[in-house]
Parts: structure tokens; C-alpha cells; sequence
């Protein structure tokens, strides 16, 4: 039988590929880690790492067992989340991994209602591309993924639980600020700034404008950044235009330090995905987060389905209101 604790030090070496660090996350001594794991590979009769000098690697027995650990501490945090109705919170974590849009300006939100239902939870955020993400799972290093940019697995549940916008946006002083919309052929006119060259981002912009007969080559891209927070910096400051996710423009927007231009055949729209390894739908914390993000989603698609009415309204009111004017004027003639 293997200790928990011993399979605990494994995992964290393994992580790590370093035993000072696992010394230091453990709030143990480097001997002391180095005896729980030559003892493991005893009791195993098995080398686990190889070691080179001060590097080491897992062997091929290693990356197996890794696995396997992280499945059972995947089932033990279940199962101590499934009992915290019960009043056994203590030790509950939840791991999660986000892409950068949803991780920064969509989590946030509603992990002060998580908090509130189990207050001695410990979560963990994640960040990372799609395919980060979805690594991560595969590697029961997170309990679910919220992904920005569509995948395709067999081996996984993906669930589309919302949209986000890729918005254009400029300088509240540009020639184009007050233009009501703007056609794709006019971006070669201007700077662009875009998400670095591989991105996601850069990627959905990229394939609306070759739709829309403008190449990549046209486009005056003299500035490439790896963050949104970038982008609308840089827009602000007057470097150019950008797109960047609507769901990052509130602040922005709300204190008029950028202006969001309409596109035609617009707008360039993304899915938001939950996935997770297929399975049972999860129960405590994380399920309960799923749900929150689905229900926080409809409450938008709700929103904008009001605002777009009241939009409709107010355009057959002046419509309505022009053309008993103009009826009016001709009676009058």
C-alpha cells in the first residue's frame, strides 16, 4: 500500500522536475523529499526519475504513475466537495483552467458567490491558450476549462455556454469615432494593433477580414501585443487601432478612453466553451460554478435581446415620426 502523503511528494517533484522547489512548496527539507521518493521507488521496485547531474526527468514508469495520481487526487477533491453540504469543507480545493479573456474579465465575477458558499475553499486559476488548457485536463491538473476558441475532441465534454465580440475599437479623437459603420476594405488605411502572430484572437480577425477581401499583407500591423490590456493602451495612447473582446471594453468604454466602430458584415463573434473530461456532470464547487456561468450567460443573451428590442423601437418611432413630417410638409405645400 502507498502512502498518500509519499504519492503527494511524487506529484509535486514531478511538477516541478526539481527537489529543492517540491522542498519548498511541501515546507519540507530537500533530504527529506529525497527520501520519500527513494523510498516510493523502492517500495514500487521501479525507477521513477531519471537523474542527470542536478537534472531530472520522468521515466517512462513515472509519467504513467503521474498519471494515475492525479486522477486519484482529482476523485479525492470530489468527493470532498460532494460532502461539503454535509459541513466537511476544510481542504476543499478546486482547480480551473481559463483561457486569458474568461480567466480575467469573466471569472472574477462570480467567485464571490463561490466564496460565499464555501468559504474555506482554495481555488486555482490556470490561464493559458486552448491548447494549455486543454492539456491541463488531460492531465487532471485542472477540473474543467473555459476556452475561447473552438476544439474538437472525442475524449472530452465541450459545451458552448456563451459568446463574446471581437470589438474595433479607436481613439475617442479619431477621424472614424463617430462613423456609424465601418467597412473592412478602410482598415488598410490605418495602423492595426493585433494579438501576437499564432494567437486565437489574431486568427478570428484575420479570417473576417480575408471574407471581407482584405489579405493580412495589406494590413499596416506595425505593432503586434501579447496581452488585451496592451491593445487598449496602445489605442488609448493613440498608436493605432485594435480589436480586442468586448467583454474587456466596460471600463474602457464607460470613461469614453476608446470609441467601438460597428463592422460591416460584422460583428466577428467567438464561442465560449466549458469542457471536461467526459464523465458525470460535477457536483459541489465546480458545479456549482458551471451553473453560475451558465446562468450569468443567459442573463446577458437576455440583456441584449432587450437592448436590440429597445433599439428596434426607438428606430420605428423616428422612422414613424419622419414620415408623418414629411406628410405633413406636403399637405402643407
Amino acid at each position: 500500500m502507498i502512502e498518500n502523503f509519499r504519492l503527494k511528494v511524487f506529484r509535486v517533484v514531478a511538477d516541478s522536475l526539481n527537489f529543492r522547489r517540491a522542498a519548498e512548496e511541501l515546507h519540507l527539507t530537500q533530504p527529506a523529499i529525497t527520501s520519500q521518493i527513494k523510498t516510493l521507488e523502492e517500495s514500487l521496485g521501479i525507477a521513477l526519475f531519471d537523474r542527470l547531474g542536478r537534472d531530472i526527468s520522468l521515466t517512462p514508469a513515472g509519467a504513467t504513475l503521474l498519471g494515475y495520481v492525479r486522477q486519484i487526487e482529482a476523485i479525492a477533491n470530489e468527493a470532498v466537495a460532494a460532502l461539503a453540504p454535509f459541513g466537511g469543507q476544510e481542504g476543499v480545493e478546486l482547480s480551473i483552467g481559463a483561457s486569458h479573456t474568461i480567466a480575467v474579465y469573466l471569472l472574477p465575477k462570480l467567485l464571490s458567490g463561490l466564496l460565499r458558499e464555501w468559504p474555506k475553499l482554495r481555488i486555482h486559476v490556470m490561464g493559458g491558450s486552448t491548447n494549455e488548457v486543454l492539456q491541463a485536463l488531460i492531465g487532471h491538473k485542472i477540473g474543467a476549462g473555459l476556452i475561447e476558441a473552438p476544439a474538437f475532441r472525442p475524449d472530452m465534454k465541450i459545451e458552448v455556454f456563451d459568446e463574446d465580440e471581437l470589438t474595433l475599437i479607436v481613439p475617442p479623437d479619431h477621424r472614424w469615432a463617430r462613423k456609424p459603420v465601418l467597412k473592412a476594405a478602410e482598415l488598410v488605411q490605418e495602423p492595426i494593433l493585433l494579438r501576437e502572430v499564432g494567437s486565437g484572437m489574431r486568427r478570428f480577425v484575420e479570417e473576417y477580414l480575408e471574407r471581407n477581401g482584405v489579405l493580412r499583407q495589406q494590413l499596416r500591423t506595425i505593432v503586434d501585443m501579447n496581452s488585451t490590456e496592451g491593445i487598449i493602451s496602445a489605442v488609448e495612447a493613440g498608436l493605432g487601432l485594435g480589436f480586442v473582446p468586448c467583454l474587456a471594453l466596460e471600463k474602457a468604454l464607460k470613461i469614453g478612453s476608446v470609441k467601438a466602430i460597428p463592422l460591416d458584415n460584422g460583428p466577428i463573434r467567438r464561442e465560449l466553451s466549458i469542457v471536461l473530461l467526459n464523465g458525470p456532470e460535477p457536483k459541489g464547487p465546480l458545479g456549482y460554478l458551471l451553473e453560475r456561468l451558465r446562468e450569468n450567460a443567459a442573463a446577458r443573451r437576455q440583456t441584449s435581446v432587450e437592448a436590440w428590442a429597445d433599439e428596434e423601437v426607438t428606430k420605428r418611432a423616428i422612422e414613424k415620426h419622419a414620415t408623418m413630417t414629411l406628410k405633413h410638409k406636403r399637405g402643407a405645400s
